[in-house]
C-alpha cells in the first residue's frame, strides 16, 4: 500500500515537517491521515490493497469516498472494514473507488450506470467541463447520487460534471412504447372499463 505521507508518520500520528506541509498546503485534509492509517492497518487482511495507492478521500453529506490507484476491483468486505476503522469520523457509508485519470472510467466507477457517452467542452475562461450522458429509464438509480458523483469527480479532476439523460431504445422493444405516457383520461377510460 502506497500513500503519499511517510508511514511512520501516518501509523505514529505525529507528522514530520514534510508531512504537515501537505496537510497545510491543502492538498490533503488531516482526517485524511486516519483514512490512510486505517488502509495501512488493513492491508494484510485484504489483498486489493497490496499494490494500491492511495489518490484522495472526499466526504460528501454523510458519505467518504476513497479513490485508490491500481485497484480494479474492490471487496464490500474493505468498505465495512474501513467503516468499522473510521468510527470517529461520523459517516454513514464508505465507497472505496477505483481511481482514473480517464474522465469515464472515473465517472463509472462512481455511477451504478451504464455511461453512454462522456463529452469534453472547453470554455472561453480556459476551463473545462464535461457532460456525461447516461440512459434516462436509469434516472432513478442514479438520482440520490449525482451530487456527490459531481462533488468527488470536481475534487479530484478540478473540472465540472454535468450529467444528461438521453432516451435509449432497449432491442426488441418499439421506441414508440417506451417513451409513450397514458394521459389521466386515457387512464381514466381504461379503468372505467375495467371496473365494468
Amino acid at each position: 500500500m502506497q500513500i503519499p505521507l511517510d508511514k511512520i508518520c501516518v501509523k505514529s500520528g505525529v507528522l514530520c515537517d514534510k508531512c504537515k506541509a501537505k496537510i497545510d498546503s491543502g492538498k490533503y485534509q488531516g482526517w485524511e491521515v486516519d483514512v490512510m492509517r486505517a488502509l495501512l492497518n488493513l492491508e494484510s487482511n485484504f489483498r486489493e490493497l497490496k499494490n494500491a495507492s492511495y489518490r484522495k478521500s472526499v466526504i460528501v453529506g454523510d458519505t467518504l469516498y476513497i479513490v485508490l490507484d491500481n485497484v480494479t476491483v474492490v471487496s464490500r468486505q474493505l468498505a465495512r472494514a474501513l467503516e468499522k476503522e473510521l468510527s470517529s469520523l461520523n459517516i454513514r457509508r464508505i465507497f472505496v473507488v477505483p481511481g482514473s485519470n480517464d474522465p469515464r472510467k472515473l465517472i463509472e466507477s462512481l455511477l451504478p450506470s451504464q455511461v453512454l457517452s462522456v463529452n469534453t467542452y472547453y470554455a472561453p475562461d480556459g476551463s473545462t467541463y464535461y457532460i456525461a450522458k447516461l440512459p434516462s429509464n436509469e434516472r432513478w438509480r442514479i438520482s440520490e447520487l449525482e451530487q456527490s458523483t459531481k462533488a468527488v469527480f470536481k475534487s479530484l479532476s478540478g473540472s465540472d460534471l454535468y450529467i444528461e439523460y438521453e432516451n435509449v431504445t432497449v432491442p426488441g422493444r418499439p421506441r414508440d412504447l417506451e417513451e409513450s405516457k397514458i394521459d389521466k383520461t386515457k387512464l381514466s377510460d381504461v379503468l372505467r372499463r375495467i371496473g365494468s
